[in-house]
This record gives structure tokens, C-alpha cells and sequence, in this order.
């Protein structure tokens, strides 16, 4: 797929084979998008702080009011839905969330237009800083991963205790993927959005654990780690969490747990699917 010159001045890009190649020669970037397509649609900047989703023919489905940008991403919301999105370029998803949770990816990006009026490229970025290239240690609230040999990494929990191993599959700049074939669980290591992104049985990958500390060495001293935040102790409250598909009692009692803990509460036991084969929710209590 290659370059081509849209009416009205706007550049448009094809993706995925040179997608980041191209974003990066045309200078497409969060802070100019204006319009982003994916199988079924498209969302187009439709005003100063406002964003519309189309329909694949054309109609209007719903309005969002624009949020905030950074340098890959733009962030909309739909207060009548209580629904947040996220238009990200770095990694050519639209990712969705609901009542201010965790963001899943939803749709592919097949294609973006830029805004000529509002020209920002990335800056760019520092050789000594942690990322994909160089991460071997990442702790979020819950514990670490670890790169623990060549191609392996192992999840420890807040106790230093070894949970679940890994083979790396990959890495770009931004992100190291990770697979656990046992559980058929795959992990992406996101230095980019500082977030662990979780998908299991070839599903889409949804935010689990936000990283609060990456280092590009091995056992890195605790002095320069955050100190980690005291999970809330559970109490009567109860709330609807996603999970993605969960497909049967036994595949939720692997999921929930996951999910619970990366919300710093407990499962009840309860869950529920709220659009067959696609997502369901665990009920979690705090």
C-alpha cells in the first residue's frame, strides 16, 4: 500500500504495512489528526473540541467532546454514555473504556488524515531514556516483570515471589511482547502509555496494570522505585468491571482474579457476559 493526496489539502495515509514510517515522513501525529477510519466507519474532528463518529454510511452515531491530545494520541468522551475513547496513533488502535476504567483496544485504524493548521511532529526521543529497545524490569502496584535470561521474563508479586514465565516475542520501540503459551496469554509491555496490557485465546489486548517504574537494568534499587500504594481495603462496594470474553465458570475464575487486582479489589465470585463473544464483566467488591 503506499502515499496518496486527498482533497481539501489533507494528507491520507494507508495502513498497516509502512504505518509507522508514514506517520512519521508526513508528520501525522496526535496533535494534528483530524480524521481516523477503521472497517465500519470513521471519526472526524467536526468542530473546536468536538469529534463525530459516522456510520460506513455516513450517518451520525455519536458525538464526543476532545478531551486532551499528547504527542500519539487523542482522548474523547461521550458524558451522556459515560464512555472514553482513545485515538491512538502509535499503535493504530481506537481503544475504548467506560466509566473512567481501563481502555481496550476496539477498532483497528486503516487510515488518518492530518490537520494542516495544526502541525506539532513528536518531539524526539532521548537515546538514554527506558523503552522497548532496553527495558528489563517494569513494577506496577502489584509486583514486577522481569527479564530473567535470553527471551525469558517472569511475573514476581509484591512479595518477590515468582508467579508466571514468559517467552518475549518482540519488541519495537515503545513495547516489549510477552507470551505465555500454558494459559495462552499474551502481554504487551507498554514504556510508551506506561500501561500491561493483557489478551488471552487470541483476543484483543485491554489495559491491565499501569507501570509506575521502568528500569533498563536488572534488580534496579528499590531507592529509586515508587513507593507502592496500599491496596484499599475491601469493603460493602460493589462494581461491574470488564474483562473482555469470558467464556466459561472456569475461564472466569482465571480472569476475575486478574482483573480484581489490578482494580486493588476482590472478586465476589459473580460475573456476567454483556456482549456475546466479545466482553464480559467481573464483579468486583472494594
Amino acid at each position: 500500500m503506499g502515499l496518496t493526496v486527498a482533497t481539501m489539502g489533507s494528507i491520507y495515509l494507508v495502513f498497516p504495512e509502512a504505518a509507522h514510517a508514514q506517520l512519521r515522513e508526513q508528520e501525522v501525529n496526535g496533535y494534528n489528526v483530524s480524521e481516523v477510519r477503521f472497517n465500519g466507519g470513521l471519526f472526524r474532528q467536526t468542530g473546536r473540541g468536538h469529534w463525530t463518529e459516522y456510520g460506513a454510511d455516513g450517518r451520525v452515531k455519536f458525538t464526543f467532546r476532545e478531551t486532551g491530545r499528547d504527542d500519539w494520541s487523542v482522548y474523547l468522551d461521550d458524558p451522556s454514555r459515560d464512555v472514553q475513547l482513545q485515538i491512538d496513533i502509535h499503535r493504530n488502535w481506537i481503544r475504548l473504556g467506560d466509566g473512567g476504567g481501563p481502555k481496550r483496544d476496539f477498532y483497528p485504524i486503516t487510515s488518518a488524515y492530518r490537520n494542516e493548521g495544526r502541525m506539532r511532529p513528536a518531539p524526539p526521543t532521548r537515546s538514554l531514556e527506558t523503552d522497548g529497545s532496553n527495558v528489563q524490569q517494569v513494577f506496577f502496584s502489584g509486583g514486577s516483570f522481569r527479564k530473567t535470561g535470553p527471551g525469558r521474563w517472569t511475573e514476581y508479586n509484591a512479595q518477590g515471589r515468582a508467579m508466571f514465565n514468559f517467552t518475549e516475542t518482540g519488541r519495537d520501540k515503545w513495547s516489549v511482547y510477552l507470551n505465555d503459551r500454558s494459559r495462552n496469554v499474551r502481554l504487551q509491555l507498554d514504556l510508551y502509555r506506561k500501561w500491561i496490557g493483557y489478551a488471552d485465546n487470541g483476543g484483543a489486548m485491554s489495559d491491565l496494570y499501569q507501570i509506575q517504574y521502568a528500569s533498563r537494568r536488572r534488580g534496579a534499587s528499590s531507592s529509586h522505585r515508587p513507593t507502592p500504594r496500599p491496596a484499599p481495603r475491601p469493603s460493602g462496594n460493589t462494581r461491574d468491571v470488564n474483562a473482555g470474553p469470558i467464556w466459561s465458570r472456569e475461564d472466569a475464575k482465571t480472569k476475575c482474579p486478574v482483573v480484581a487486582a489490578s482494580q486493588g479489589g476482590q472478586w465476589t465470585g459473580e460475573w456476567r457476559t454483556t456482549v456475546q463473544g466479545k466482553m464480559s464483566v467481573c464483579e468486583i467488591r472494594f
